[in-house]
């Protein structure tokens, strides 16, 4: 697994300008969704009674900001906003994974950014419809969990231990998530490097514990930076706090990037020795 790893990684300094398209990608989403939610929250919060409520005065409050969410236009406008902004991140998702995975299976082009933007125009097809069906896969058991943990959610506001009833559904929803995005990478790896798709997913499931321990020391390393990131950022406000939260999405690139570099290199690995 060492070796996915740091092959992984060299796959990362070597594309070096996706990284960066990814950080700016990133950045710029980020900013517009804050703006937009900091326009809409904002000035409601502001509204919250100031010296400290009463329980009439907070009723008040809240009965208002929902007959405000409920009856103001730009509630509206707000929520198709946010849908659009969704609709284009959807569009942009699977053409950054084709630019990506065609770029490190032509490794002998020096040209990263050109090989980028080319598997970008050859593989787009393949990764939006590979990308839309795992949507519809991930949403697919919310059908029979959202029925059976939605009247526990709505409880869980006045009784806050009752959430630990819809822990296994939500564990189970992760793991089956977990699983088809892995099998959906590979068989990705296959297609745009036109291999066979079922032996792209056999190996996924050949392999699956190097491919399991790959995703969760990422995760884990992942995990510990966002809240390293997070925790710095709540103790040193200000700009510090603020170049803080901006460089993340840079750490975020980077380990997304790096986790699919760690992967392909697996994939790659495999596919040759059994060919061989």
């Amino acid at each position: 697994m060492k070796v996915y790893l740091s092959e992984g990684f060299k796959h990362v300094k070597d594309h070096y300008f996706i990284v960066l398209f990814l950080f700016l990608y990133q950045l710029v989403w980020g900013m517009f969704l804050y703006k937009i939610v900091a326009s809409a929250v904002v000035p409601l919060l502001m509204r919250y009674p100031n010296p400290p409520p009463h329980e009439l005065s907070k009723v008040l409050f809240w009965m208002e900001g929902q007959l405000s969410l409920s009856s103001s236009p730009l509630v509206h406008q707000y929520a198709w906003l946010l849908v659009l902004m969704f609709l284009i991140r959807m569009l942009m998702t699977p053409l950054i994974r084709a630019g990506l995975l065609h770029s490190l299976h032509d490794q002998e082009n020096t040209a990263k950014g050109f090989a980028f933007f080319q598997g970008m125009k050859r593989h787009w097809k393949k990764t939006s419809l590979l990308y839309l069906i795992e949507i519809i896969l991930l949403l697919l058991p919310a059908y029979w969990i959202v029925p059976v943990t939605l009247p526990t959610l709505i409880t869980a506001v006045y009784n806050l231990p009752a959430l630990v009833k819809i822990i296994p559904y939500l564990a189970l929803w992760l793991i089956y998530g977990y699983i088809v995005k892995q099998l959906l990478l590979y068989l990705q790896f296959g297609l745009t490097g036109k291999h066979s798709t079922s032996g792209s997913i056999w190996i996924c499931i050949r392999y699956a514990i190097p491919v399991t321990l790959i995703a969760l020391l990422l995760g884990f390393i992942t995990l510990t930076l966002f809240g390293s990131f997070t925790a710095a950022s709540l103790i040193w406000t200000g700009l510090l706090s603020l170049i803080l939260q901006q460089s993340y999405h840079l750490i975020r690139s980077i380990m997304n990037v790096w986790k699919i570099c760690s992967h392909f290199s697996l994939w790659n690995s495999k596919n040759i020795s059994d060919n061989n």
